[in-house]
């Protein structure tokens, strides 16, 4: 009996550390998700945008791809760069299909804030990716090698 009024314990204690590794997993996922939005080092990236729930970013990369990445929960989606279009001085579009593939993106030059860093990036981004309608925050690329993508 003795033993039992032991074992119990041990095993109610056990099981809530259990339970926090778990909640510690899943905060370093999230976190892991975030960064999707960041831009590849060393691309020709033109242009990138990105934005949450679900988290997700998008590349124009010069003379290449436009490459939509959703950090795991949708399919990454990738055509072929088109140039872009302009339908007045402060709104470009690019729109590009591979396949049953369809990208449409609209940038416009206007302060946009992200809800979880409350940073200021100067682009506003729409984007139609499939189906799917996304909006977020953009900023100029980098120069350098498309092979990190």
């Amino acid at each position: 009996m003795r033993l039992l009024l032991f074992i119990i314990p041990v095993m109610l204690i056990a099981a809530c550390n259990n339970s926090s590794d778990k909640k510690a997993e899943t905060k370093d996922t999230a976190k892991q998700e975030v960064q999707v939005t960041q831009p590849p080092a060393g691309t020709d990236t033109l242009f990138y945008g990105f934005g949450g729930n679900p988290f997700w970013a998008v590349y124009v990369i010069n003379n290449n791809k436009i490459f939509f990445v959703s950090g795991g929960e949708l399919p990454d989606v990738e055509v072929p760069y088109v140039a872009s279009t302009t339908t007045d001085s402060n709104t470009t579009n690019y729109s590009s299909i591979s396949g049953k593939d369809t990208i449409n993106l609209t940038i416009v030059k206007k302060d946009c804030t992200t809800m979880m860093s409350k940073e200021i990036h100067p682009y506003q981004v729409t984007l139609k990716v499939n189906k799917g309608k996304y909006t977020g925050c953009g900023i100029m690329g980098v120069k350098g090698s498309v092979s990190d993508l």
